[in-house]
């Protein structure tokens, strides 16, 4: 395939839980022809506690096939699932064989949820998860969005990636987020429902840290996959020459954003 990229909030997670727990990120995408005996081979080698899975809405299918599979090879083991299509529409997953549903932004729930199986100290007060009570669902309050200004939410954890081979037309990908939200309402997306209407950054330096660790992990190209990273141009012309500055301009980046034509009288004015 030309494209191959990492999905972020997977190594993200990883590197948000406690740092005693062994985690193996696997993102199938580097397996479509045999996720069945990819997945088979993870689990026997590391026996998890805890199998947690990312799902967007024309994954779901696949999701229920996998868990299927995994309560087959281990009955006790305790799954989790979150991502767009779990916060979006979790009574989908509630007769699906799952034990946990984070909803919204995963990092800080899914740490608090592995303190709590692992201390036994109820679910109830952990905000953004919806767990199983028996035959029925508790959906506890929802987690703000975090605001992204402290070192709350760690750098992603590219060491725990079980599979290799993420490539954007032969060199090797990475994805970097340097802000969370979108202002904007469009039709086509769901970040609003996801987070609410917000925008929040990180600094520079967490920023800059984060691309250095990518390109140290082997990156020669960098996605950054912000939902709207020219919502602010002049953070985003900033951030270039913080690149730039920072000598880390050997890399390939590309973005996403968006084209946006405002009238103001009878001017019409294009911005990128």
């Amino acid at each position: 395939a030309v494209v191959r990229m990492p999905n972020g909030a997977l190594t993200s997670l990883a590197g948000n839980v406690d740092p005693h727990h062994r985690v193996a990120v696997a993102d199938l995408i580097l397996v479509q022809r045999k996720v069945r005996e990819t997945v088979t081979e993870l689990v026997r080698e590391l026996n998890p506690e805890v199998v947690g899975l990312s799902i967007m809405t024309f994954q779901r299918r696949t999701a229920s096939r996998i868990i299927e599979l995994v309560r087959a090879l281990l009955p006790g083991v305790k799954i989790v699932v979150g991502g767009y299509d779990p916060s979006l529409a979790p009574e989908a997953y509630e007769d699906m064989g799952v034990d946990f549903l984070v909803r919204s932004e995963g990092e800080i729930t899914f740490r608090e949820l592995l303190r709590a199986i692992e201390q036994g100290t109820g679910f109830d007060k952990i905000c953004g998860l919806s767990f199983r009570n028996g035959d029925t669902w508790t959906h506890n309050p929802a987690r703000p969005p975090h605001r992204l200004e402290d070192s709350e939410i760690r750098l992603p954890d590219r060491k725990s990636r079980a599979l290799k081979g993420y490539t954007l037309m032969g060199r090797q990908i990475d994805v970097i987020e340097t802000s969370r939200g979108c202002t904007y309402d469009c039709s086509f997306c769901s970040i609003i429902e996801m987070r609410g209407r917000n925008f929040h950054t990180y600094s520079f330096d967490r920023v800059l840290a984060d691309i250095r660790d990518a390109r140290d992990h082997g990156a020669e190209t960098i996605f950054l996959v912000d939902d709207n990273i020219t919502l602010n141009v002049k953070r985003f012309e900033a951030l270039c020459h913080a690149i730039i500055d920072a000598g880390l301009n050997s890399l390939d980046y590309f973005v996403q954003g968006r084209s946006e034509e405002r009238r103001v009288g009878k001017e019409c004015r294009s911005r990128w």
